[in-house]
């Protein structure tokens, strides 16, 4: 269920009792307002279109064979209410449900879950990226292995087949997953790899075209402009901030693991998310930059659940606090304040201490009396967003160093980073 005000993944989630169920501009004025140039017209086949319309068609003719559908079936058994009875009562219900209508009550029953989402072609292995949430429900907990009764399939555009897939490797962290079909040679041969585009790149107002299959529609195309970039927000499915590139492309559930691509026919993002007050997008669809896609798709190939290296602590920015309460106790304008550390975390390890006691200022508590890391490998860090970056950029084993401020003295510790036990 969409839920107001929140960003969503945007696979279709189908319940058992659900049914499956360009710019266009005359002329560009000048800046007394005249009339001073009209858009290339191109034409084909007797018919005229404008070269932004010609642009998006032949991207669209040229990758939309490698867009795919993805559907995910679960199948299980809802658990029998009377089991959780004790014995007598269920003996009881059962002989007094033998000759009446609530026999069927006593049986398990069937259940069938099921979603969809899109992905696309990444490479010449045929391998296909999508989000980890199009298939995590179908995964067994900690895992790429499917579920007893679960099954992963893809549709290339034009094909009523169900082409099976194993998930190869899933990264929770950044909500993407990498498939590869159990019969390589399936794919068909316009299926052609995707390029996926330098994402740092991005223009605000550039072209970005979206190829999905919304609402099971397959092979659905949209197209709008990338609204914003760096827009940072908490992935829905670990909380881990992105900083994903917003599209007012429509982009709706089931375009989850599709691809935004712009005018070059690169990769610029994945669709991931959706701003849908009221359960309606309005034009707010957030996509996981190219570039990290990129940077996490060795470990993808990697094979299995990418376990999220961190160093086990809460931190807050100091540039948070209030001013009043920096200049009183004397504290530093940046880095960020340790709050709490993990028990056998690398953090204890390196004998990283955390907040003491808080102080009250502009209505708030402040966590006071910890370590403040004021710079990791030498690097000044000035929020604590950019020490996250830094962490999640790394995997487990790499060492960091962090040159703490503790009452006005400095150290300098080495911290291992490692997966913390859940």
């Amino acid at each position: 269920m969409l839920r107001e005000g929140k960003t969503l993944p945007i696979a279709i989630l189908l319940g058992v009792a659900v049914a499956t169920g360009g710019d266009i501009g005359l002329a560009d004025l000048d800046p007394l307002g005249k009339a001073s140039a009209v858009p290339a017209i191109t034409a084909v086949g007797g018919q005229e279109r404008l070269a932004n319309e010609q642009n998006t068609i032949d991207i669209v003719q040229r990758y939309s064979p490698s867009v795919v559908a993805i559907n995910v079936t679960v199948e299980g058994q809802r658990v029998n209410p009377l089991e959780n009875l004790p014995p007598e009562l269920r003996r009881f219900f059962r002989q007094f449900g033998q000759n009446t209508p609530f026999t069927p009550f006593s049986q398990p029953e069937r259940v069938i879950e099921r979603a969809a989402g899109s992905g696309f072609v990444v490479n010449e292995q045929g391998q296909i990226v999508t989000n980890y949430h199009v298939v995590a429900q179908a995964l067994r907990s900690g895992s790429t292995k499917l579920k007893p009764n679960a099954t992963i399939t893809v549709n290339f555009r034009g094909q009523d087949r169900n082409l099976p897939v194993e998930v190869v490797g899933a990264d929770q962290s950044y909500d993407l997953a990498l498939l590869q079909l159990k019969h390589p040679k399936d794919r068909p041969a316009d299926a052609i790899p995707i390029p996926l585009a330098d994402s740092d790149k991005i223009m605000v107002g550039e072209k970005a075209i979206a190829i999905g299959n919304p609402f099971t529609l397959e092979s659905t195309v949209t197209e709008g402009i990338v609204s914003a970039v760096n827009r940072r927000q908490a992935a829905q499915v670990s909380g881990v901030p992105i900083d994903f590139i917003q599209t007012d492309a429509a982009i709706n559930p089931g375009n989850s693991g599709g691809p935004l691509l712009n005018s070059r026919g690169e990769v610029i993002g994945v669709n991931d998310e959706i701003l849908a007050p009221n359960g309606t997008f309005v034009g707010v669809g957030l996509a996981i930059p190219s570039n990290l896609v990129q940077a996490r798709l060795g470990d993808l190939q990697h094979g299995g659940l990418v376990k999220k290296a961190q160093i086990g602590i809460q931190i807050m920015s100091m540039a948070d606090y209030p001013e009043k309460v920096r200049k009183f106790l004397n504290l530093p304008n940046q880095g960020v304040m340790v709050v709490a550390v993990a028990e056998d975390s690398p953090a204890d390890k390196a004998n990283l201490q955390p907040a003491q006691y808080a102080v009250t200022g502009s209505g708030q508590r402040w966590p006071v009396g910890g370590d403040i890391i004021v710079e990791v490998n030498g690097k000044t860090i000035e929020s604590a967003e950019e020490l996250q970056n830094i962490v999640y950029s790394k995997h487990a084993g790499d060492t960091l160093e962090l040159t703490l401020l503790h009452d006005q003295e400095t150290r300098t510790v080495r911290v291992k980073l490692a997966v913390l036990k859940q």
